[in-house]
């Protein structure tokens, strides 16, 4: 009762910015944010190659054409990093409140798909700060990003399942993350036909938008989850 009352008196705006509506926003916008941000980047850098390169090398403030590249201001360093630190700032907000919304279901499985969405969100960030020229440091939370990502994928798709509702897009997720997940395992067995990274890393992340946005389309058209 006294919580039903508290909420009544939360002014509109605050209202709104802790609503499931505006999380399911920021799960839309954020993503966005980020397609636009690499397409910008690759428009920008005519030596790109989607075959030979990997997405970072984008990122590298001093190399044109990655750590292995040639010396330059690379223009489109501030425009990629930028919009990966903006996405996963603004995805955080989707993901908090989805751990939020499991904790209150009680699905451990539901809360443990939620952390790691948010974890991945986390690393995301990071790749956006610790660009390509920092090294290792770069590459561990790259690491980290995909392999989130990917496993956050698979359980949340379990959970999904289990809500007769939302089955189909459980399997979804499920599905095109073990997609994800085997493009990266031929990709290290040196099975696919290019050496570069960048195919892997934009199929993870567009294969995580596709079963996120109808989850977010959801919240903002104010139906259960």
């Amino acid at each position: 009762m006294n919580e039903s009352v508290e909420q009544k008196t939360l002014h509109p705006v605050v209202e709104f910015l802790i609503s499931s509506r505006f999380s399911g926003l920021c799960g839309i916008i954020g993503p966005v944010i980020a397609l636009i941000g690499i397409a910008l980047a690759i428009w920008v850098s005519p030596w790109f190659n989607w075959f030979n390169n990997a997405l970072s090398d984008l990122g590298h403030p001093t190399m044109l054409g990655g750590s292995n590249g040639v010396p330059g201001l690379n223009p489109a360093a501030p425009i990629f990093n930028t919009s990966l630190i903006l996405t996963g700032l603004i995805t955080l907000i989707l993901t908090v409140w989805l751990i939020r919304y499991q904790v209150f279901e009680r699905s451990i499985i539901g809360v443990i798909a939620a952390i790691l969405l948010t974890i991945s969100q986390f690393f995301l960030i990071g790749i956006g700060v610790f660009h390509e020229g920092f090294g290792y440091t770069h590459f561990i939370v790259s690491v980290g990003f995909f392999l989130t990502l990917l496993i956050a994928g698979m359980i949340y798709g379990v959970r999904l399942i289990q809500e007769k509702h939302l089955r189909i897009i459980g399997i979804m997720a499920f599905i095109l993350a073990l997609i994800s997940a085997l493009i990266w395992v031929a990709y290290y067995l040196t099975l696919l036909p290019f050496t570069g990274v960048a195919i892997p890393e934009i199929i993870s992340a567009v294969t995580a938008m596709v079963w996120v946005f109808p989850l977010c389309v959801l919240l903002i058209l104010g139906k259960r989850m």
